[in-house]
């Protein structure tokens, strides 16, 4: 048995995308180009865990872990460059001085651009085709035919880790695990929508899961640059600050910020469970009520579909 055609143009499309994106942030790490990198790399990987799931004997973290190094990187100037456009919109907006953070942010930014570069330099051009293969090997010939029951059965799996987080979803931990896993879930059934595999009801279950981890991936930059802050006073040179009080109403903003964005969190992940139901989304691999022309799969365009973030969130 052959591996079915659209699985392959799947991954060709997200390797294309997240190569293009390499070359520009690696050239100039600007917060789009390494946000966008990072976005395109968040989807590769949800296809590498894909193919685990149909094939187990595909070591999904082992054969990104090339990716991952290079995740992890960007991951670490992109939230520097979040905290920077934060302290620029509040010292526009809202007239505050917050200069000697705004600097120390600014040198921190340049050590990790450098490590980020010699990270894009280790980052083998080869990757993605070597990692096809891989894939290629574990999904042709009898694995081909448990593709669509495995892709099935990953997204059906991870809508069952979101739900049982129910009673659990204002502990910070569980806030973080949820933020991951409907992302990751997002990321999957896009790949069943590309292959024909969803039916009519998969943009509505896409855009509730895009809803949760938005909202909560705007929570999770408030509260990282409440850690920064915390680190900036303890790591900073002794001295008085220029404006004392600015930092005070940053810091309020920043958790009046956070507040709101729970609140559309809690409302998103109330409309994803009402969505949902008492199962676990199967009614979205319905059939759909049309069908392309040829009656083949939908294969998307060469750029993921949109990430819907106007912030850059992780």
């Amino acid at each position: 048995m052959t591996m079915p055609l659209p699985l392959k143009d799947c991954y060709e499309r997200r390797a294309r995308y997240v190569d293009d994106q390499f070359g520009l942030s690696s050239e100039s790490p600007s917060t789009g180009a390494v946000h966008d990198m990072r976005v395109g790399l968040k989807r590769l990987r949800a296809f590498f865990d894909l193919v685990e799931s149909i094939a187990p004997g595909f070591a999904a973290e082992h054969a990104f872990a090339p990716a991952g190094k290079l995740f992890r990187a960007a991951g670490r100037v992109r939230n520097i460059q979040v905290f920077e456009a934060k302290v620029r919109e509040s010292s526009t907006t809202k007239s505050l001085e917050l200069s000697e953070y705004y600097n120390w942010l600014k040198d921190d930014e340049r050590r990790e651009i450098k490590k980020f570069r010699r990270a894009c330099r280790r980052f083998g051009k080869g990757f993605f085709e070597s990692a096809w293969k891989s894939m290629a090997c574990v999904l042709d010939g009898p694995a081909a035919g448990r593709i669509t029951t495995g892709a099935e059965g990953r997204l059906f799996g991870l809508i069952k880790e979101i739900k049982t987080e129910r009673s659990m979803r204002h502990d910070v931990r569980r806030l973080h695990f949820l933020r991951t896993r409907t992302k990751e879930a997002r990321y999957t059934l896009e790949i069943l929508q590309e292959c024909g595999l969803a039916g009519d009801e998969g943009a509505l279950l896409n855009d509730r899961f895009r809803d949760v981890h938005q909202s909560l991936g705007s929570w999770h930059d408030e509260e990282i640059v409440l850690e920064s802050l915390r680190e900036f006073r303890k790591r900073r040179a002794p001295g008085p600050l220029v404006s004392f009080k600015s930092y005070l109403e940053f810091s309020r903003l920043t958790k009046a910020h956070k507040a709101e964005d729970l609140a559309r969190f809690e409302a998103a992940w109330a409309d994803l469970l009402g969505f949902l139901g008492r199962g676990n989304g199967r009614r979205v691999l319905r059939p759909r009520t049309a069908r392309s022309p040829q009656g083949g799969a939908v294969t998307g365009s060469e750029k993921p579909p949109d990430d819907g973030s106007t912030t850059p969130t992780a």
